[in-house]
C-alpha cells in the first residue's frame, strides 16, 4: 500500500478533498483488491466513485457494484443487530454490542464499513441466561459446556459471538484485572441509535481500551487489518472529547500495552491521518509500528492473505513480537494447559 492507496482511504474516513487523480486500469485493480484484503473496500470504493478519480468504466462499474453489496450487507446487519438487542432487553438481559455495527455507526457513511460477526458482551454473570434464552428463541442446540471466551452462532444468515470474555489473556494477573474492568464497563455503558432503536456500548474510555487489547491479540497472532485500525481512528475521532486518556493509558500500562497503544497511535495518526485535539499524546515513530505495518501490508484483514500454515504463521508472530509481549507470548503454554485443566471449550 502506497501513500496515494492512504490518500484515497483517508479522503472517505475524513471526508477530504483529492486533487485530479488518475488510475490506469492496473493500479486500480491492485488498490481494489488491496482494499478487499484489509476489509476496507466499501470505504475505498466509495472514495474512488464519490471523488470522480479516473479508474476506466470497467473498474467504475466494480467500484460501484462493491459500494451497494456492503451496503445492502450492512442493512441486514443492522436489522439483526436492533432485533437481537430488543430481545435481550426484553428479558432485562445486561449487555453491550462491542466493534462491528456499534462502531460503524460512528462513520461518516456507516454503510460502507464492511460488516462482520455480531458480537454481544453479556459478562460471566449472565452468560448462560443468555444462553438458554437464545436456545429457546432459535431452537439452536448448544454444547453444555462453558466456552472458554464466546458462543458463536448464526441466526438468519448473519454470525454471532456471544462473550463471557471479551478477550484472553495468557498472563493471570492481566486477565484478572481485564475482566474486572470490563464487567465495571457493562454497568457504566454509553449507548448508539441504530436504525431507532437505542443500542448499549462500551463507553468511549472502555472502547477505546477493549479495541487497543482487541487488535493486540490479533497482531500477536495472525495479524491484523486496516479495517480494524480505521474502527479505531474514527471512534477515536468522534469520541475524543469524552475519552479519559489519563484512565486509559493508566489502564494500558497495567497489562503492558503502553508501547503497544503509543505504536497504534503513530500508525492512526501517520497513516490514517487522525487529528488530536488531546496534546499529550504524542505520536513517536518506533520499531514496533513498522513491524506492525508490514505485517498489516503482508497479511491483510486477520492475516487471511498469507498463504501459509497458519500455525507456522502463529509461531512466527509469536516469536516476532516476544520482545513487545514478554509475559503474554510466554505463558501461552500455561494458559493453554490450565483451561483444559478447568474444563473450558475453545
Amino acid at each position: 500500500m502506497d501513500e496515494l492507496f492512504y490518500t484515497i482511504l483517508r479522503a472517505e474516513l475524513w471526508q477530504q478533498p483529492i486533487g485530479n487523480v488518475t488510475l490506469s486500469p492496473q493500479q486500480a485493480k491492485d488498490y481494489i483488491e488491496e482494499a478487499k484484503k484489509q476489509s476496507v473496500a466499501g470505504l475505498f470504493c466509495n472514495s474512488l466513485v464519490y471523488h470522480d478519480i479516473h479508474i476506466g468504466k470497467e473498474y467504475t462499474l466494480k467500484a460501484l457494484a462493491i459500494v451497494k453489496k456492503v451496503t445492502k450487507d450492512n442493512q441486514k446487519r443492522n436489522f439483526d443487530v436492533t432485533h437481537f438487542c430488543m430481545f435481550f432487553q426484553r428479558h432485562h438481559i445486561p449487555f453491550v454490542i462491542v466493534k462491528g455495527q456499534s462502531v460503524a455507526a460512528l462513520y461518516p457513511h456507516p454503510e460502507l464499513r464492511q460488516s462482520g460477526d455480531i458480537d454481544v458482551y453479556c459478562g460471566e454473570s449472565h452468560f448462560l441466561e443468555a444462553r438458554e434464552l437464545i436456545a429457546q428463541k432459535t431452537d439452536l442446540h448448544f454444547d453444555p459446556s462453558i466456552p472458554v471466551k464466546h458462543l458463536a452462532f448464526s441466526i438468519d444468515g448473519s454470525k454471532y459471538e456471544l462473550h463471557r470474555i471479551l478477550s484472553i489473556f495468557s498472563y493471570p494477573k492481566n486477565q484478572r484485572f481485564f475482566n474486572e474492568k470490563m464487567e465495571e464497563a457493562l454497568v457504566r455503558h454509553d449507548d448508539v441509535e441504530i436504525n431507532g432503536v437505542k443500542v448499549p456500548v462500551l463507553s468511549p474510555t472502555d472502547s477505546v481500551f477493549f479495541q487497543v487489547v482487541h487488535i493486540f491479540y490479533h497482531v500477536i497472532k495472525e495479524g491484523v487489518g486496516l479495517r480494524q485500525l480505521c474502527d479505531l481512528a474514527v471512534f477515536i475521532h468522534s469520541t475524543q472529547e469524552r475519552i479519559d486518556f489519563d484512565e486509559l493509558q493508566n489502564n494500558l500500562k497495567k497489562i503492558g500495552l503502553e508501547e503497544f497503544f503509543q505504536a497504534m497511535m503513530n500508525i492512526l495518526i501517520e497513516q490514517l491521518g487522525l487529528v488530536l485535539n488531546e496534546t499529550k499524546l504524542k505520536s513517536q515513530k518506533s520499531t514496533l509500528a513498522n513491524k506492525i505495518l508490514r505485517d498489516i501490508n503482508d497479511g491483510g484483514n486477520f492475516g487471511k492473505a498469507v498463504e501459509e500454515n497458519r500455525i507456522l504463521v502463529i509461531l512466527r508472530h509469536y516469536i516476532k513480537y516476544l520482545p513487545n509481549a514478554p509475559k503474554e507470548i510466554l505463558y501461552i503454554p500455561y494458559e493453554k494447559f490450565t483451561r483444559k485443566w478447568r474444563g473450558f471449550t475453545s
